[in-house]
């Protein structure tokens, strides 16, 4: 049967509990879309049941994933009273009567298998009082430290403002992006548009293309020379992207779950919440990225001078090439091509920023669950958190030297096109030879000043920031755990060793066009990140085997 959409199965009022209950319904996909032929698209998991709930309308304060995750479990555990009423949406197809049915339905099922457990209690505890104190000890262990309850409290409601699902989903949006088998989509549509651009520009003719800008001088500003189109977007970034959606994915699944399991702690804000409480944040990188880098930097530097026919402009590219070039592109396909090129960058922009505010925001969530952790020793629970913080620094290190790859790869195309050079191979060989007294041929600034060197420097400011900003909050998360004077050292030696990594490839980057011979300088530092990328960390050894992250 169909509602709005979902598979609907009318309420039976059987005596099921509530177990055997969830069980039937979440097998047979009950309030899940249906296919073209009326059919659910498969049963309920705990991930997307859990992603189902967050997004219904008016569900400000989520709820987290472990909850879910019991109902799932053969246990005698049933469900929250706040709950009844999201489980109810769901699986009365967000219709209201139906709704009302589900809930009592579901309320019935949970007073049968409380029924149930008591009655267990009570036939234990008829065995003898030793058995039934047993029974008891064993009872909130198991409720208390490895199935903990959460209690939320939700935010006061702004008067006479309801809640819109865009204003609350776009957080939750860019985070179905970076999940799961989702997070491929990022790199797909980098090389999908990428692919784009390269049938574009060979068809117009500008993929390998060369203009005069002196007397003697031939420069080459094809698409298919320029490291930041085809080095850094196509190869570094989609690395970045992939290992933020592995963390983020490891992140959700287990290593936070794990950690509040071990740690015995009680965390209110779950992961959804944690998201949404960014969302002001994602709609200002969206905002940015399509409003500023896209529209605003394209008709300032390309749509203003094309249409004006204006050939003095600061860097002549495979864009431009139109202006001194009109027998090789128009102004027209000039302005449509670029048009295209700068809202790919928009898109680029959007998912390299995004990955850096998921980075902060797992990096902020494990250091405040470290900081509810008591002074209470737990080796098992100190050996994991130092793992998963290893891990997440890892990560925010490795996606830190990928993005300052990909910055690096801009300013090195700027400062050629800005350069008297014919090639950008050519201009760093030339320029170490220069430095090593083999080469007299000095090149020079075209315009006297390198001056599109400003947008990768904020790029390369806001990724030193957010791993400055992750390294502290990790560190800050470890720190609230008892370590070994060992573990101490040994994270001060990795953090060590990951900042100054970054601060020399940063070095790397600064000097470029800086003086002659700062290509020896770039290929030191350039060849010690990549090498850094293959660092393995060693994790806490007193983790038992089979249970480290």
């Amino acid at each position: 049967m169909k509602k709005n959409g979902k598979y609907f199965v009318a309420p039976q009022q059987s005596d099921d509990n509530f177990k055997v209950l969830f069980a039937r319904l979440a097998a047979e996909g009950a309030g899940r879309s249906v296919d073209s032929k009326g059919f659910a698209d498969g049963p309920w998991t705990a991930e997307t049941l859990t992603q189902a709930i967050c997004e219904l309308d008016g569900n400000t304060k989520g709820i987290d994933l472990r909850s879910v995750q019991v109902w799932f479990q053969a246990n005698d555990n049933g469900i929250g009273t706040e709950n009844i009423r999201w489980l109810a949406r769901i699986f009365g197809c967000d219709d209201p009567e139906e709704t009302s049915r589900w809930a009592a339905e579901i309320r019935a099922s949970k007073d049968r298998l409380t029924a149930e457990r008591r009655a267990k209690k009570s036939d234990v505890g008829s065995s003898g009082p030793m058995q039934a104190q047993h029974a008891v000890d064993y009872d909130i262990s198991l409720e208390n430290t490895f199935l903990p309850s959460y209690t939320f409290v939700a935010s006061p409601p702004v008067p006479d403002t309801k809640p819109t699902v865009s204003g609350i989903s776009l957080a939750l949006r860019c985070e179905q992006m970076f999940s799961g088998p989702n997070h491929l989509i990022m790199p797909i549509a980098i090389w999908g548009g990428l692919g784009i651009l390269w049938f574009l520009t060979i068809i117009l003719g500008v993929h390998s293309v060369t203009y005069s800008p002196s007397e003697g001088i031939e420069k080459q500003v094809g698409f298919i020379w320029s490291p930041g189109w085809n080095l850094g977007e196509p190869i570094f970034l989609p690395i970045l992207l992939i290992l933020c959606g592995s963390l983020i994915n490891a992140w959700k699944e287990s290593d936070r779950g794990r950690l509040l399991d071990y740690g015995r702690i009680k965390f209110e804000e779950n992961w959804y919440a944690k998201v949404r409480s960014f969302t002001s944040s994602f709609w200002a990188i969206f905002l940015i990225c399509f409003f500023l880098i896209f529209i605003v930097q394209w008709a300032g530097v390309y749509l203003l001078p094309l249409q004006a026919d204006d050939p003095n402009v600061p860097m002549i590219d495979w864009m431009l090439i139109a202006l001194v070039r009109p027998d090789v592109l128009s102004n027209n396909a000039a302005i449509f091509v670029s048009f295209l090129g700068f809202l790919y960058s928009g898109m680029i922009y959007w998912f390299l920023f995004s990955a850096s505010l998921f980075l902060f925001t797992v990096s902020g969530d494990y250091a405040a669950i470290c900081s509810e952790k008591d002074d209470s020793h737990i080796p098992l629970y100190n050996g994991h958190a130092f793992n998963i913080g290893l891990k997440i620094m890892q990560t925010v290190f490795r996606c830190t030297v990928l993005g300052i790859l990909v910055a690096l790869c801009i300013k090195m195309n700027a400062a050629y096109l800005v350069s008297d050079a014919e090639g950008i191979t050519a201009w760093l060989w030339n320029d170490a030879l220069i430095f090593l007294g083999y080469s007299n041929d000095r090149w020079l600034w075209i315009n006297g000043s390198p001056s599109p060197f400003f947008t990768s420097f904020l790029l390369l400011f806001l990724l030193c920031f957010v791993f400055a900003a992750c390294l502290v909050q990790v560190k800050t998360g470890i720190d609230n755990t008892v370590l070994f004077a060992q573990e101490e050292s040994r994270a001060m030696r990795t953090w060590f060793r990951m900042g100054a990594v970054v601060l020399i490839l940063s070095m790397g980057y600064i000097t470029i066009g800086q003086f002659y011979g700062f290509s020896l300088l770039l290929g030191v530092s350039v060849t010690v990140a990549v090498a850094s990328l293959f660092w393995r960390f060693e994790p806490h050894k007193t983790v038992p085997e089979g249970k480290g992250t």
